[in-house]
């Protein structure tokens, strides 16, 4: 129906509030306007959070809480070797990035502070417990960040790398642990239950919740099925 050259690439996953679109390109946030005929890119609206040496660019963003949220120091994922751990190329240490929708203000929270960060995912933000969770795949770190300060709330050393599945109603955070599945509390961060993913694979992809309470994670080997008793 319609094409539109952006003023720079993305590796991210696209995002959308009704008919506005959110690109996380490669240096900044960028924002498109679809009328049902026609894609426009907002001129005024241009969210820089790539500003450091060493810093690479953002995966996929989450929109909620009037901001865009996503984490960056993404480049190395294509290093993935069963797992993400130790492939991260970033100088710089990895960040949650929060971007203001209305003001496009940024604003960065280290997640551990240490270089090597990598990610392939987006974050997990918590509107109604105001909890933002930031992981870096490539130092194995996984931590939750108030939202309206930033400051951290908890931490775990944890091998995660695919998107996080967060059941809203019970706090219920589905994380991953390398070849094992961690359900935590998403507020507190403590842990609820541990299963093997049944594949020797870090996950670094989707989840989905299923019936009854039970959910399916996929490796690149297989699906997994478990459940929370």
């Amino acid at each position: 129906m319609d094409r539109l050259v952006l003023p720079e690439p993305s590796i991210a996953r696209l995002s959308a509030q009704g008919d506005t679109v959110y690109v996380v390109g490669d240096t900044s946030l960028l924002r498109v306007a679809w009328d049902g005929r026609r894609l426009a890119l907002d001129e005024g609206f241009r969210a820089r959070y790539r500003t450091m040496e060493g810093q690479t660019y953002g995966w996929d963003c989450v929109l909620t809480a009037g901001a865009a949220w996503f984490l960056d120091d993404g480049e190395g994922a294509d290093g993935y070797s069963g797992t993400l751990r130790g492939h991260g190329v970033s100088t710089a240490p990895l960040h949650l990035v929060r971007v203001d929708l209305t003001t496009t203000e940024v604003a960065l929270v280290e997640v551990c502070g240490r270089p090597g960060g990598l990610v392939a995912n987006p974050p997990v933000v918590d509107e109604e417990r105001g909890v933002a969770v930031a992981y870096d795949s490539g130092n194995g770190v996984l931590a939750g960040f108030d939202l309206d300060t930033l400051e951290p709330r908890w931490r775990h050393d944890q091998d995660h790398g695919g998107h996080l599945l967060l059941y809203e109603g019970s706090g219920e955070l589905v994380t991953g642990d390398h070849a094992d599945v961690v359900v935590r509390d998403v507020a507190t961060g403590a842990e609820r239950a541990r299963a093997d993913n049944g594949t020797g694979l870090q996950s670094v992809l989707f989840p989905c919740p299923g019936d009854g309470g039970t959910f399916y994670v996929c490796t690149f080997l297989g699906v997994s099925r478990l459940a929370v008793a």
